[in-house]
C-alpha cells in the first residue's frame, strides 16, 4: 500500500512540473540567456513575478565604464486567456526606459514571452561632473541604487477587461 502511494505522489509530482512552464510550487528557476549575455561577470541576477506573470533571466552588470541589462524568457502563468493583449513597461527612477507597445495592448501571448529588454553602453562624467553615456538607464541609476531603481509593470486586457500588475524582483545574488 505504501509503495502505491509513493508511486502515485511521484506521477502526480512529475505531471504538476512537466505542465507548468517551469514553475514549481512557487519558485521561479534562473534560466541563463547565453544568447544575449555580453559577460560572465554580471553585479546581480534576478527573476520577477506578478500574480498572472514571471520571467526567468535578468542580469545587470557594471564593468568598469561599460553597463548593461538583460532581462527575458518571460511567462505566462496558466490563469490568463489565450487570447489577451499585452504591454510590458520598464521604469528606471519612474522613468520609462522600454515599453513594449507604446502604450498599445497589441502583444499576444507568443509576442510576450519572446520578449528580450536589454540596454547597453559606456558610461562617462563630463568635465562638469555630470554622468553622460549610452544607456540610458545607467545613467538614472548605480551599482548601489539599481535594486531600488527598477519597476517593471505588465498591462493585459482579457476582452473588455483590463488589468495591470507590478513585477516582484527577486536577487539570487
Amino acid at each position: 500500500m505504501k509503495k502505491r502511494i509513493f508511486v502515485l505522489f511521484v506521477v502526480v509530482l512529475t505531471f504538476l512540473t512537466g505542465c507548468n512552464n517551469d514553475y514549481w510550487l512557487g519558485e521561479i528557476p534562473y534560466k541563463e540567456d547565453q544568447e544575449h549575455e555580453p559577460s560572465v561577470y554580471y553585479t546581480y541576477r534576478f527573476t520577477g513575478e506578478s500574480l498572472h506573470f514571471y520571467f526567468q533571466t535578468g542580469k545587470v552588470y557594471y564593468n568598469d565604464n561599460y553597463r548593461s541589462l538583460i532581462i527575458s524568457n518571460f511567462k505566462v502563468k496558466e490563469n490568463v486567456s489565450d487570447d489577451s493583449s499585452y504591454n510590458l513597461i520598464l521604469y528606471f527612477n519612474d522613468d520609462v526606459l522600454y515599453d513594449s507597445g507604446s502604450g498599445n495592448m497589441n502583444l499576444s501571448k507568443s509576442g510576450f514571452e519572446n520578449i528580450v529588454i536589454t540596454d547597453n553602453g559606456y558610461v562617462y562624467t563630463n568635465d562638469s561632473g555630470e554622468i553622460i553615456g549610452e544607456a540610458d538607464s545607467f545613467i538614472k541609476t548605480t551599482k548601489e541604487t539599481f535594486k531600488d531603481s527598477i519597476k517593471m509593470v505588465i498591462n493585459y486586457c482579457e476582452k473588455d477587461k483590463c488589468k495591470e500588475e507590478t513585477f516582484k524582483i527577486n536577487y539570487l545574488d
